[in-house]
């Protein structure tokens, strides 16, 4: 019997805990503990659990979660305990972050403190409570700044310095490059590459300036492939670059028949190497003699683009070479007006060095001197003065803007040039319709001044696209000269013909001010091939001397000139036809060997 009792009154004792435990509490008091700025009501407004509802330990739990997410606090902790059998106190414990007293900014070298400042002072102010939440916009508008520069950087998380809580860290790691492999070199020499890129070993890396250096690499036509690697190293943002180069041929001996640069069918012998023993000097000797007569013309040329330790290039030639002036270029019936033809023969030499003198510009210091001397005149009307042998000397003085991307075929960017030639002339003997003009003879000084703007547009190619990638382009190009002072025949200014204003003869306008624009739209059809659309616009005015078929104007008279061209590259270098009309009703067809701008 007392034993059943025991029993009973065991059941009975944990039946009674049982529903002591099931009991539901209600909170009583909410305490908070530890903020200092942040006041109590924006922590009661991020809690589910409230004065005077029932305790529920799983909204403690997510209570803490929500009071961490209004970023102001490093650590929450809430706990509970009984008051009485059917009401609890809940403790909320924060740790609060300190005041931000001052931010420091560490480790920018390619975007400025200020603009780095701005982005992180238009979340977090001096003077106020950091709120972790603004970690992450301010850590992603800072990479995206950097990432539209082409530097893919690390940004240690903004924060509190933990030796002084008060200062802001705002700490980045930019990329660098640790060495450069140049890999499939056999003729050119690695320094040749190398002073060739802006990407430098212990410098800064950007892949936008890498891609930059590998197109200029590949557009010097020393290659036939240029292909890049990454190659992440063991240390944070640094990085191993490798080149892999597949080279082209750059020696050319030719021999055979060709069009000169005034469009005339001659017989040609030429060595040219644009990267003689892979130094990356060009190298070119031509000697030619015209159908036409006129006798042998030749011609040496040299550049250095890597004159001394400044980048500075070195152009030279020197020359004895026959001019067939106002000739056309022998094509499908367009060939030259015979009662306008003149040739002399030009001897003498050129000498310039330009030099960078900062990232985007540069300044050139030349000197030429030559002979000229008549060949032929055809002395068939009486407005055909244009004879004056004897000797030119002149100075160039030139300055450029080139933000031209690549600038062995551009696609994007723009070329501002200026150039001031001043010149010295002694005539000694005219010729054709010279009465009156006897004060051409003798010495005289003039100067001549060309301003020229390029630009080019097109869509931006993906930087995970091959280098030799073709997209369509537009390029445009406005010139404009002024000559002063007494200047000889053939130091005028002329306009017309294959890089001129297409669709009339060469050399068909002239005076002592030019204008020409040009608009093309270059669409590719093949890597090498290229379908051309232009519009030329311009005019010479000013001068003196007519030819027989040539009227010239006092004051400015524009032309036009539109067409549809083809440009290939070959072996024997770059090759153009352009069929073009004039606004006078007229039609030319224009072949050249070369690039027009």
């Amino acid at each position: 019997m007392t034993k059943r009792i025991c029993v009973l009154l065991a059941l009975l004792s944990m039946t009674a805990i049982s529903l002591a435990q099931t009991t539901t509490l209600v909170v009583k008091e909410i305490v908070i503990r530890g903020n200092i700025r942040i006041n109590e009501s924006a922590i009661l407004a991020a809690m589910r659990t409230q004065v005077g509802k029932p305790l529920v330990q799983a909204d403690l739990r997510t209570d803490e979660e929500n009071i961490l997410n209004l970023g102001f606090f490093a650590d929450v902790k809430i706990l509970n305990r009984n008051v009485s059998d059917t009401e609890a106190e809940v403790i909320v414990e924060v740790e609060e972050y300190p005041m931000v007293r001052e931010i420091r900014i560490v480790g920018n070298t390619v975007i400025s403190t200020d603009e780095i400042m701005a982005i992180v002072t238009s979340y977090q102010q001096v003077g106020n409570v950091w709120n972790n939440r603004n970690a992450r916009p301010i850590n992603d508008e800072i990479i995206a700044k950097y990432r539209d520069k082409g530097y893919f950087v690390q940004l240690i998380r903004p924060g509190p310095l933990p030796e002084s809580p008060e200062t802001l860290s705002i700490s980045i790691i930019e990329p660098t490059v640790n060495q450069i492999t140049l890999v499939g070199l056999n003729r050119t020499q690695e320094r040749t590459v190398r002073r060739l890129m802006k990407t430098k070993p212990g410098g800064l890396y950007s892949r936008n300036t890498l891609r930059g250096d590998t197109e200029e690499l590949y557009y010097t036509y020393w290659f036939d492939e240029v292909r890049p690697e990454e190659v992440p190293t063991e240390k944070p943002g640094v990085f191993d670059i490798v080149l892999n180069f597949k080279e082209a041929r750059t020696a050319q001996i030719n021999a055979g028949v060709a069009l000169d640069a005034q469009s005339r069918i001659v017989g040609t012998l030429s060595f040219n190497d644009t990267n003689f023993m892979g130094t990356g000097q060009s190298v070119g000797v031509q000697l030619s003699q015209a159908t036409v007569g006129g006798g042998p013309s030749g011609e040496f040329a040299y550049t250095n683009r890597f004159y001394d330790a400044k980048d500075t290039t070195l152009n030279f030639q020197i020359f004895s070479k026959v001019i067939y002036n106002f000739t056309g270029n022998g094509l499908f019936g367009n060939g030259g007006d015979v009662d306008n033809e003149f040739n002399e023969r030009r001897t003498g030499f050129g000498l310039s060095f330009t030099r960078p003198v900062a990232e985007k510009y540069r300044v050139t210091v030349g000197l030429s001197a030559r002979n000229s001397k008549t060949i032929n005149l055809r002395n068939t009307g009486a407005n055909d003065y244009i004879q004056q042998d004897g000797d030119l000397v002149q100075l160039q003085l030139g300055a450029d803007y080139d933000t031209r991307r690549p600038t062995g075929d551009p696609r994007q960017g723009e070329n501002v040039r200026l150039v001031i030639e001043p010149g010295y002339s002694n005539i000694t003997r005219i010729g054709g319709a010279s009465s009156g003009f006897d004060y051409l003879l003798g010495r005289s000084n003039f100067t001549r001044t060309t301003l020229e703007v390029r630009k080019y547009w097109s869509r931006r190619i993906p930087e995970d696209a091959p280098i030799d990638t073709q997209v369509p382009v537009i390029a445009f190009r406005a010139k404009y000269g002024h000559v002063t002072g007494r200047v000889p025949f053939f130091e005028q200014l002329f306009v017309g013909g294959s890089d001129s204003l297409r669709g009339y003869p060469n050399q068909r306008f002239w005076g002592n001010n030019s204008f020409l624009a040009t608009a093309e739209y270059r669409h590719p059809i093949q890597k090498s091939f290229n379908l051309v659309g232009f519009v030329d616009f311009g005019g010479a005015w000013g001068g003196y001397g007519n030819l027989n078929n040539f009227e010239q104007s006092r004051g400015p008279k524009m032309k036009m000139g539109y067409g549809l061209g083809v440009a290939f590259r070959t072996p024997l270098g770059p090759i153009r036809i352009d069929f073009a009309f004039n606004s006078e009703g007229g039609s030319r067809t224009h072949f050249i060997f070369g690039t027009t701008f």
